[in-house]
């Protein structure tokens, strides 16, 4: 498929073969680790609103669980806590196999990537907030807080961004990106409700194969 040419669209329940990223059991683990990490946004607005913790915005909020990295960036906490809907993007990347003996601690290029997304957070006041987790095998899930669907559109188009996606073929076998939203915001008890699953399946090799996309409405 050519790269610029539209994507296949597919249905709730089908799986395309030899696509495994398109296996609908992806879609249940990728729903709960989007939970997981929204929960972390949810408990710093909290410890924020009681006044237990300081923020300072834009500053990343880094710690490890079990070795593995979390990284929370807070960009505009009256947004998390004014009760209105918020936009939601779910990115999920299978990593390609590391070199024998794999990454020395902080040359995960995926690690300088996500910092530089951080930093340029600061030039799109539509984005509320950024959350990275990592998980076993060198695989990062993140999980964006956005005001309306036309912030998106500015941050795709970024210097840093479009870096990040041109990288994207030599870092990951393939990528799914998850749009939905999440109604009443940070503060309610609401579930994130994903309606688009977009992919890219770059192929066994990351100079090889034209770009496969997809996108599935839920």
């Amino acid at each position: 498929m050519d790269v610029d040419s539209e994507p296949l669209a597919i249905g709730p329940d089908e799986v395309v073969d030899d696509h495994p990223c398109t296996a609908t059991s992806l879609y249940a683990v990728d729903r709960g680790l989007i939970a997981y990490m929204l929960q972390d946004v949810r408990a710093l607005v909290r410890l924020w609103a009681d006044g237990t913790t300081a923020v300072e915005l834009h500053e990343p909020i880094i710690w490890w669980v079990h070795g593995l990295k979390r990284r929370l960036v807070p960009c505009d906490l009256d947004r998390l806590v004014d009760g209105c809907d918020l936009e939601v993007v779910g990115f999920f990347g299978s990593r390609r196999l590391q070199p024998e003996g794999g990454l020395e601690a902080g040359e995960d290029p995926i690690d300088g990537l996500d910092a530089q997304l951080t930093a340029e957070f600061r030039n799109h006041p539509g984005i509320a907030s950024y959350s990275t987790i990592q998980m076993h095998d060198g695989f990062w899930a993140n999980l964006v807080l956005h005001s309306v669907p036309s912030d998106a559109e500015g941050w795709r188009g970024s210097d840093v961004h479009q870096g990040a996606v041109a990288m994207s073929p030599t870092l990951y076998r393939d990528v799914r990106i998850h749009n939905g939203r999440l109604p009443g915001g940070v503060e309610s008890t609401n579930e994130i409700v994903l309606h688009r699953t977009k992919y890219w399946d770059y192929g066994t090799v990351p100079d090889g194969e034209p770009t496969w996309m997809a996108i599935r409405q839920w």
